[in-house]
């Protein structure tokens, strides 16, 4: 398809020639997608133009254009992934990139807002400055920080700074048919500090339990809660990346890996810390995602974890302190002191090394490991993202799955990498979330494919032991296996599709169709 002359030069008049093309070279700089699970070509499908939007006013435009020329479009910011990509031909492409501003930071009120290009590596360091600290998605300190980009928005903080949906505040909407939408108090020129009325909220249409991933209009603007940093406002770095680190480790700061005989244990401990109120950071890490955040290579990752996987005795999390004043401190080791004695846990000696203790804080802290976490091994995330529930209901979820993953290793399609699950505590125990990470060979077809049909049996796995809708539910397929297990949510997810997007101008293959 080829865009329509009138319409193409419509959009250069909104956002200026320099910020419209149609190159296929830059087309094609965009349907690139390195080791996508189960594809077997390297390029998705390519857009019929890239716009570079620099305003609200000039999302809305575009967004207005689409509609009239009933043609689809598709925004993104940072993009993390193929729910950025188009599903065929006919499609524009918002890159938000030009919308890169911190708006505010309120430090009284405690709450930032950003345009969707400011990633969060940018926000915190800010953030800091001003003794206040954000919750940084999983997926990285170089993704966008604004709070409705991610799926869920759980991160390394989350045991102290909440997530995703609690988090969000006002909100700027670019709704799919171009009319622009305010909510919560911005909507009653209130401000930001509020996600909710006056009236009725849309807090769950724009949310819900994960964002529509570009299926329901343009976020532009939104504010986030922001929490008290008892650190530095500025860490102290030195080396050459990927081996920098603190010149030292700041005071009333201190970094475990705790490990436990059994997963049963292990979550009582888990428990116990967020009764305490002890943990800043607490992520239920198994020793294949320490390594890899520590590692420089797939060779060296490979003999960390033989290493790390020989050293320790069963499951365990990272847990980083961080006390407020000296006392609190004090108490807070304490408090770890008793907790280790009642479950005999065991500290992982590599992870408290002064030589390195410094920069795995730093690099939690900061959320600079997670490709090399998740993704270095294979050139693509794989594996399932369970939901946010009940802790010990996340970890039973994910044990379970876990051992789909550990027939595939029998097979050999996987590498061994261990099959302890992810599970992090939010909220100090309030809830929980678990994942099951995977490093396959996208190489091989088969073991590419074996991803995939993993992925499939994770999802029958929730169904079928009624642990709920995980994160990574997109596409009609994925919806429709949940519906009639979960109150046939699907008809009111497509009726609100259907509402706000009458003429299906925004592409939502990764969210959910208008169909009956």
């Amino acid at each position: 398809m080829t865009l329509k002359r009138d319409m193409y030069r419509a959009m250069e008049d909104v956002v200026g020639a320099e910020n419209i093309t149609e190159d296929p070279v830059i087309l094609y700089s965009y349907a690139w997608r390195s080791g996508l699970v189960a594809t077997p070509q390297l390029f998705v499908p390519t857009f019929e133009a890239v716009t570079l939007p620099g305003n609200t006013e000039e999302v809305q435009a575009i967004v207005k254009l689409c509609n009239r020329f009933k043609i689809q479009f598709k925004a993104s910011s940072t993009g993390w992934g193929p729910y950025c990509d188009p599903a065929g031909p006919g499609i524009i492409k918002l890159d938000l990139r030009r919308m890169d501003r911190i708006i505010e930071i309120n430090e009284k009120n405690m709450y930032a807002v950003v345009e969707p290009y400011v990633i969060f590596a940018q926000l915190q360091g800010e953030l800091m400055k001003r003794g206040l600290v954000c919750n940084i998605t999983g997926a990285g300190s170089n993704c966008s920080a604004l709070p409705i980009a991610a799926h869920q928005w759980i991160g390394h903080m989350s045991q102290s700074a909440s997530y995703g949906e609690r988090n969000l505040l006002g909100v700027e909407w670019v709704a799919p048919d171009g009319e622009i939408i305010r909510l919560g108090s911005l909507g009653a020129s209130s401000g930001w500090f509020c996600s909710d009325g006056p009236g009725p909220s849309l807090r769950g249409v724009i949310r819900g339990n994960t964002v529509p991933l570009g299926g329901l209009g343009v976020y532009t603007r939104a504010a986030q809660k922001v929490y008290h940093w008892a650190g530095p406002a500025t860490f102290p770095i030195e080396g050459v990346s990927p081996d920098y680190k603190p010149s030292e480790i700041p005071a009333g700061f201190m970094i475990r890996y705790l490990h436990f005989t059994s997963a049963d244990i292990m979550t009582q401990a888990v428990r116990r810390v967020g009764e305490s109120e002890i943990g800043f950071i607490l992520m239920g890490f198994n020793p294949a995602m320490v390594c890899g955040n520590k590692a420089r290579s797939n060779e060296e990752d490979l003999a960390l974890l033989k290493r790390y996987t020989d050293e320790v005795q069963g499951p365990g999390f990272l847990l980083i302190i961080a006390g407020n004043s000296p006392d609190d401190f004090e108490y807070k080791k304490e408090a770890l002191e008793l907790i280790m004695k009642e479950f005999n846990g065991k500290s992982l000696k590599d992870v408290e090394d002064p030589e390195n203790a410094g920069g795995f804080l730093w690099r939690f802290i900061r959320v600079t490991g997670s490709l090399r976490e998740t993704c270095r091994a294979t050139g693509c995330f794989g594996g399932e993202v369970g939901g946010t529930d009940v802790f010990g209901l996340m970890r039973t979820y994910i044990a379970r799955a876990s051992k789909i993953k550990q027939s595939y290793i029998d097979k050999g399609l996987l590498r061994a990498d261990g099959t302890d699950p992810f599970v992090q505590s939010i909220e100090h125990g309030h809830q929980g979330h678990g994942e099951m990470l995977i490093r396959y060979d996208p190489n091989k077809p088969e073991s590419a494919m074996a991803a995939r049909e993993i992925f499939m049996e994770a999802n029958r796995t929730a169904v079928e032991g009624k642990f709920g809708v995980p994160a990574h539910v997109w596409s009609d397929e994925i919806h429709d296996m949940y519906g009639p297990y979960a109150s046939n949510y699907t008809r009111w997810l497509r009726k609100i599709k259907k509402t706000f997007d009458p003429n299906a101008a925004s592409e939502s293959s990764h969210y959910i169709s208008a169909k009956e």
